[in-house]
């Protein structure tokens, strides 16, 4: 019985095909030891990896030894290898739980690509899945933390969590299969044995099918998920707008949908952002414009009407120096070309992505450099009449997000014109200028921000 049920369960969630080589994590305990038995029943292709974590002293390499001879038995190759755990873990500040981890997937992995197997397969059961949900709830979860684990994850499979622990157990005593004891288990150390040793039975006490009527619920929640990651994928194309590597989430439908921070969350997290971060976020909505909020890579600004979210860029460099000689200069993605015209035969461009000055008014060097607060110039056209960049940045209502890839050129310690803008009225073409010194910006292949 239990070799069709485990023959449907792979076959309902298409696990593997009778053609595929699966490499089976045996430990020696009962599960992964029946999960063998299980697969060289249904004759299917397999092989069998082991790791000695070398915790246990002599136990560990009796496991071991106990598991090269399930493997000579069941006539399969067999693939071993041993870790210092314990000093992986001292030298990486992780707890034993942690490195045991750590190092049994990245070999799994490995050994299953270098000897071309299609999957990896462990034995986790329906009571292992239980208590993952458990331990999520506990330390707090969303719903994406309600399913369990699941059947497969890539090249990861675990096929026997159409089991519960008894009915391994039974299966291995009726058969007559040996398997070792992994006395880790009844130790009340990691939080995982707490919930199966202590929290579980406590339950049971009072509500005996508990695991049985859990199990089923996971099965409703995994449902739900699957529903609710539906209307995500609706809902992000509603609110969410990519443009190159900028997202912009629209706070006007945002805010009037009855899940709005659950929603802003599903967006924020995959920008690497936690959900009390999430929540400030959405506390942020009726403030006014310029909040900056930063996750390791990424940052939200807070504009008027829409979140934008952007990777973090390092600059290399804040300021450029421009000698009159240079022809052109590469920054930020960017790119100015420099030409020296005679005014006599040279008509003005009138496309803002052109800068001309008076060549005799500049004092070179010039400065290329990002616009800052305090900032002040007098643009072309309104006769000499001061202005801060900030002001005149906002009367353009240039976005936050925009306002960051703003660069000025600076002369003489006076800005002469704002790249792509508009020129001072103090360095303007006027009947006196011979030289005319012509700035022409080209976006080079890079997010527009003009």
């Amino acid at each position: 019985m239990m070799n069709v049920r485990f023959r449907n369960f792979i076959l309902i969630n298409s696990l593997i095909s009778n053609s595929d080589k699966i490499l089976l994590a045996v430990s020696g305990g009962v599960d992964s030891v029946v999960m063998a038995h299980l697969f060289s029943s249904l004759k299917l292709k397999f092989g069998i990896a082991h790791i000695n974590f070398q915790l246990r002293k002599e136990d560990s390499n009796d496991e071991e030894k106990f598991v090269k001879k399930l493997a000579d038995e069941l006539k399969v190759n067999f693939f071993s290898t041993r870790f210092n755990t314990s000093e992986f873990a001292a030298e990486n500040k992780i707890s034993m739980q942690m490195a045991a981890r750590e190092l049994r997937y990245k070999w799994l992995e490995q050994t299953r690509k270098d000897n071309n197997f299609n999957y990896l397969a462990t034995a986790h059961h329906l009571n292992d899945s239980v208590e993952t949900v458990l331990m999520n709830i506990f330390k707090g979860t969303g719903i994406h933390g309600l399913h369990g684990i699941k059947p497969i994850n890539e090249k990861l499979i675990r096929p026997m969590l159409c089991f519960y622990k008894k009915e391994i157990e039974t299966y291995a005593i009726q058969n007559k299969i040996a398997f070792r004891q992994d006395t880790s288990n009844f130790k009340i150390d990691y939080d995982r044995n707490k919930i199966r040793l202590e929290i579980i039975p406590m339950i049971e006490k009072h509500f005996p099918s508990f695991e049985k009527s859990f199990a089923g619920n996971i099965s409703k929640w995994t449902d739900a998920e699957n529903i609710y990651n539906e209307s995500l994928v609706r809902l992000k194309k509603r609110l969410l707008t990519i443009k190159k590597d900028e997202a912009f989430i629209n706070i006007g439908s945002l805010k009037h949908h009855v899940a709005s921070r659950t929603i802003l969350f599903e967006i924020l997290k995959t920008y690497s952002f936690t959900p009390d971060q999430a929540n400030q976020i959405a506390d942020s909505i009726e403030s006014e414009s310029g909040k900056i909020f930063l996750s390791p890579s990424h940052r939200v600004i807070k504009d008027r009407k829409q979140f934008i979210v952007s990777p973090i860029k390092a600059t290399t460099f804040s300021e450029y120096l421009i000698n009159e000689e240079d022809g052109e200069i590469s920054f930020d993605k960017l790119k100015l070309n420099f030409e020296l015209k005679d005014v006599a035969t040279f008509s003005i461009p009138k496309k803002k992505e052109f800068s001309s000055l008076d060549q005799s008014l500049l004092e070179f060097p010039l400065i290329l450099r990002k616009w800052k607060q305090g900032d002040y110039f007098y643009p072309f056209g309104m006769k000499r009449k001061k202005k801060k960049v900030s002001d005149y940045l906002i009367d353009r209502k240039i976005s936050i997000a925009e306002k960051e890839n703003i660069w000025i050129m600076e002369s003489g310690k006076k800005i002469c014109c704002i790249i792509g803008e508009r020129i001072d009225e103090r360095f303007r073409i006027t009947s006196s200028t011979k030289k005319c010194f012509v700035l022409e910006l080209k976006k080079n292949n890079s997010p527009a921000f003009l």
